[in-house]
C-alpha cells in the first residue's frame, strides 16, 4: 500500500511585529508531496507561529492540493514540522 510522504525545508522566516505586542513570525516552508514515485505537489506553504500557537496559511494549502482529506494531511504535517523549530527561528 502506498502513502503520501511529505518532504519540508524551511526557506527564509519573516518576523512582524503585531499591534497588541505580539511577535508573529511567518515561515515559507519548501514543500514536496509524493505519492509512491508520483510526484503530487511541489512549491511554498507558508506557516505563521507566535507563541499562541501554529498555523499553516489555508490559502496556500487549498492552492496546493484539491482533495479535503490531502488538505487536512498537509496543514497537520506542515504544523508538525514547524512546531518544534519555532524556537531557533
Amino acid at each position: 500500500m502506498q502513502e503520501y510522504k511529505f518532504k519540508f525545508f524551511i526557506s527564509r522566516v519573516e518576523e512582524l511585529e503585531a499591534a497588541n505586542g505580539i511577535t508573529e513570525k511567518t515561515a515559507f516552508v519548501d514543500t514536496r508531496i509524493l505519492y509512491g514515485e508520483q510526484e503530487i505537489y511541489t512549491g511554498s506553504i507558508r506557516v505563521r507561529f507566535n507563541d499562541h500557537g501554529t498555523f499553516p496559511n489555508p490559502a496556500d494549502i487549498m492552492a496546493a492540493v484539491s482533495q479535503k482529506s490531502l488538505r487536512q494531511l498537509l496543514a497537520a504535517e506542515a504544523k508538525r514540522y514547524v512546531k518544534p523549530q519555532r524556537r531557533w527561528l
